[in-house]
């Protein structure tokens, strides 16, 4: 059960804790940290993780494209960027997600979205 919410994924710089632990920016969604479930106060989020410094930690990460959650071991630290993630969060409502960009199904050729790269069912249009 994913609950009705979690931090969400906005960004990931390359080469941080983040980037190794495979994040998907915008889909993934994390709900816990440490066995702790996230809610909308952010000091939860930040107090589980600065607990988690230099400690592989547990994280379950609910992803919107695929509806699956799963498990990703992380180890929070200082590794050379901001913050001890690399990545920017923000907690967010599970509530009619599905609502939330629209899947590309089909690419014409020579049009604006094939000349931009749009790759059919693989690209989503978000905002």
């Amino acid at each position: 059960d994913e609950g009705n919410g979690g931090f969400r994924v906005f960004k990931v710089t390359p080469g941080s804790p983040a980037a190794e632990a495979g994040f998907e920016v915008f889909f993934d969604f994390i709900t816990e940290i440490g066995g702790t479930p996230m809610d909308a106060n952010h000091e939860t989020f930040t107090g589980k993780i600065k607990e988690s410094e230099n400690k592989r930690t547990k994280v379950v990460v609910y992803n919107i494209r695929t509806q699956t959650s799963r498990e990703v071991h992380i180890v929070p630290r200082r590794w050379g960027g901001s913050g001890l993630l690399g990545a920017v969060v923000r907690y967010d409502s599970l509530d009619n997600v599905e609502n939330q960009g629209l899947r590309v199904v089909e690419v014409f050729p020579n049009s604006p979205a094939s000349e931009a790269g749009l790759v059919q069912f693989k690209d989503f249009l978000l905002g």
